[in-house]
Parts: C-alpha cells; structure tokens; sequence
C-alpha cells in the first residue's frame, strides 16, 4: 500500500502535514474569525496580513513547549481580535471563537491522531474506510480517534473555562 494519499476537495493542506506551522495556524484562526463575523474575504486576508506577523514567535525546543506557546499565542490573538471585533456581535464572535480554537486544537494534533479525527469527526468516514485508507488496525484507529478526542475536548473545555463570566453570558 502507497503511503501517499488523495487530499479530498474539504480537507485542508495541514490534515495530513507532519506539523502545522504556526502561521497558518495563526491565519487560519484570524481568517475563520473574521469571515464567520461579517467581514469580507478581502478585508479577512488584510486582517490576516496586519494580524499573523505581529503574533509570530520563535519555535520552541520541545514539543510540549511548542504546544504551551501555540495555545498562549492563541490566546493573545483572541485578545487582539477581540478588541478590534467590539462593534461585532459578541455572541457571533464567541461562536466564531470556539469554532477557531476546535480547529486550532485539531491541528495541533499528532499527525495520526490529526488525520483520524478529521476522517472520522469532520468528513464522517467509517473506521473501514479508514483502515482501508491507513493500513492501520481497527484498535489504532480507535485509540488515535479516543486520544485526539480527548485532547481536543480538554483543551477546548478549559480555554471555555478560561473566559470571564461576563464573556460567557
């Protein structure tokens, strides 16, 4: 079986990228925020131009220590776009938001566990599908979805957990 495989027209380039720099990281959340909050694609892409530069940090050593910084740069964008989105709708925004960082966490995923929860949570395929795609068994399928999952679902429920209350009503 060829490790290579087709890219389908939904996925995106990082999904199967062995780590997502932090860049598109950073204007994949600048742009999904700001297109899901009304602006246009253009003024999107100029947001993403002023925005992404500016919130670029040197890579880390070790991988925990990228992930602690990916998550505060994250954070610290969320501030800035927050700021600049005040005569938005706040509760678009915070949909906006959460949407961002789920997406963000998926990418900050191992590439395996990566590529199976996006088979399996985003584009719905089957773990035989999956299989047939791999290679891999259905235990590892299931441990890479459950691990991913997981990670995802805490990270996203502590940057919740994180907002002031006023934020969250």
């Amino acid at each position: 079986m060829s490790t290579e495989r087709a890219q389908t027209a939904s996925e995106p380039t990082w999904v199967g990228a062995s780590e997502v720099s932090e860049p598109d990281r950073l204007i994949a959340i600048v742009y999904r925020i700001a297109r899901r909050t009304g602006r246009s694609p253009a003024a999107a892409a100029r947001l993403c131009i002023r925005l992404v530069p500016q919130m670029v940090s040197a890579p880390s050593g070790e991988r925990r220590d990228r992930l602690a910084a990916a998550r505060r740069g994250r954070s610290a964008l969320a501030d800035t776009l927050r700021t600049r989105s005040r005569n938005r709708d706040t509760g678009v925004f915070d949909e906006a938001l959460n949407e961002a960082v789920l997406m963000d966490e998926l990418a900050l995923l191992p590439p395996r566990q990566r590529f199976t929860v996006w088979a399996m949570a985003i584009e719905h395929r089957t773990v035989s599908e999956v299989i047939a795609e791999t290679g891999w068994t259905s235990t590892q399928v299931m441990r890479l979805l459950n691990a991913g999952l997981s990670t995802i679902t805490t990270w996203v429920t502590r940057h919740d957990e994180s907002r002031a209350p006023a934020e969250r009503t």
